[in-house]
């Protein structure tokens, strides 16, 4: 007896086969979704950022140690400026190599992290009252053995617009 092999109904159970492994493939990849986002609380002389950041995904992500514990800097974390120019950041620098495992903080999945850092003493604010904006690049990495440029992801926060006064020192 000789089987014909091209039937309608055996290349539709090899097409309802080949769509079951790519459903397999697909349900075996992690979702990595990562937000990040700033507040900026100011007042009696104080510059505080929130920095939020969300591990909405399955896997757990790491985060920088300082971002996630500090409550000062040891580099320019974020990027400032006024509506006229840069504003620099006088903070204290630590000389080091690039940042390595230990520097990072787990974020497991489906959760959210949130930390204040005081940046008051960190940036040249102006004299007076003046309007900033700030930037955080929110990088983040899925695999601590892959911390070089490839391996480093990013989920910028939006830009968050605050003022602040710096009082004149009285003569």
């Amino acid at each position: 007896m000789h089987v014909k092999r091209s039937s309608p109904a055996a290349k539709l159970a090899m097409v309802l086969a080949l769509v079951g492994v790519v459903g397999v493939v697909k349900a075996v990849e992690a979702k990595v979704n990562v937000q990040h986002r700033l507040e900026v609380e100011t007042g009696a002389g104080k510059v505080k950022v929130r920095v939020l950041i969300e591990n909405r995904g399955d896997v757990p992500i790491w985060i920088p140690r300082e971002i996630a514990l500090g409550d000062d800097l040891s580099a320019p974390r974020f990027a400032l400026s006024s509506l006229t120019d840069t504003v620099a950041y006088t903070g204290r620098m630590v000389k080091r190599g690039p940042l390595n495992a230990a520097d990072y903080l787990e974020v497991k999945p489906q959760t959210t992290y949130l930390n204040t850092l005081d940046i008051t003493q960190a940036y040249a604010f102006k004299p007076g009252q003046h309007s900033y904006e700030i930037r955080y690049a929110g990088p983040w990495v899925t695999d601590l053995r892959k911390l070089d440029a490839g391996g480093i992801k990013s989920s910028p926060a939006l830009p968050v617009k605050f003022s602040h006064t710096v009082r004149m020192a009285a003569r």
